[in-house]
C-alpha cells in the first residue's frame, strides 16, 4: 500500500503539480526580453572592485517557455535569468590547469574544479579544502521573475536563517541581507543581498511548515513579469558595491504595472 501511494503522489506530482511548458506568447517574450536586456545592461555596467570578470550567463532569450506555476515554489520553465562572476585570478588558475592536462592528455586531470555552481553545498563534494577560496571568488546572481513568494527560511529545504536585516537601496521597495545556518554537512552558506522589484511589502509571515516567507499579491494576473527577486551570493563588501552601482528604479521600469 505504501508503494502505491507513493507513485500515485510521484504522478501527481508530475502531472498534476506541475504544468507543462509551452511557447510564449509575443506579448510574454516582450516582456521578458525587455526585463533580460535591461539586467544585462545593468550589471555588465556594475562589476565590483577586485577584478571580477563574468564566468557565466544564463538566460532564455530568443527560446521562453512558460507555464502557469507562477507564484508556486519551483519554475519549471525559463523564466529566470542567472549571471556567475569570478575573480580574474581564479579564471586564469583553472585556464592554466586545463591548458596543462589537456598538454598532457590525461582526461583525469581535465575536470574544471573552479567551476561554481549556485548550490553552495557542492564545494565540499568538488574539493572540501577549497571552499572558502571558492566563497571568497565567486558571486552568483539569479533572478526570479514573478515569484508568489519570497522564501527566507524553509525547514522543507533545510534553510535555516542565523541572521538577516533589512537595507536601505534606492529604488528598491524591499531589500535584505540574509546569513544562513551550516547545512547538515557543516558548509555555511555564502550571504544572501537580496532585492525585491515590484509591489512587495514588508511583511513578514509564516505557515504551518515552519517557512517564513514575504508574500506577493499580483494585481496584473501574473501573465507578464510583475516582479523581481534578485540574488547576489557572494562576499558582502562586493555584493554591497554592485547594489550601489545598479540603478534599480531603470530595471523596475520595466516590470508590468
Amino acid at each position: 500500500m505504501k508503494y502505491i501511494s507513493s507513485v500515485i503522489f510521484i504522478l501527481i506530482a508530475t502531472h498534476g503539480g506541475f504544468a507543462q511548458c509551452h511557447p510564449a506568447t509575443s506579448a510574454q517574450k516582450v516582456s521578458y526580453e525587455n526585463v533580460v536586456r535591461v539586467l544585462q545592461q545593468q550589471f555588465k555596467n556594475s562589476m565590483p572592485s577586485g577584478n571580477w570578470r563574468i564566468f557565466d550567463e544564463r538566460h532564455s532569450l530568443d527560446k521562453l517557455q512558460l507555464s502557469n506555476e507562477f507564484g508556486r515554489l519551483f519554475h519549471v520553465c525559463g523564466d529566470r535569468y542567472s549571471l556567475t562572476l569570478e575573480r580574474a585570478a581564479v579564471a586564469r588558475a583553472r585556464e592554466a590547469r586545463m591548458d596543462s592536462a589537456t598538454a598532457q592528455a590525461d582526461t583525469l586531470t581535465q575536470q574544471p574544479h573552479s567551476l561554481v555552481l549556485s548550490t553552495d553545498s557542492v564545494y565540499r563534494e568538488a574539493n572540501p579544502s577549497r571552499t572558502q577560496q571558492l566563497a571568497q571568488s565567486t558571486i552568483d546572481i539569479d533572478v526570479e521573475m514573478n515569484a508568489g513568494n519570497y522564501r527566507l527560511e524553509e525547514a522543507m529545504s533545510n534553510r535555516f536563517v542565523s541572521s538577516f536585516k533589512t537595507i536601505n537601496v534606492n529604488g528598491v521597495p524591499l531589500a535584505l541581507q540574509v546569513r544562513l545556518k551550516p547545512d547538515k554537512n557543516g558548509i555555511t552558506p555564502r550571504p544572501e543581498t537580496v532585492i525585491l522589484l515590484g509591489n512587495w511589502k514588508n511583511k513578514l509571515s509564516s505557515d504551518n511548515r515552519s517557512s517564513k516567507m514575504y508574500h506577493y499579491s499580483f494585481t496584473k494576473g501574473g501573465e507578464l513579469v510583475e516582479n523581481l527577486v534578485i540574488t547576489i551570493k557572494g562576499p558582502l563588501d562586493a555584493a554591497n558595491e554592485i547594489i550601489k552601482q545598479v540603478d534599480w528604479r531603470t530595471i523596475g521600469d520595466t516590470l508590468t504595472k
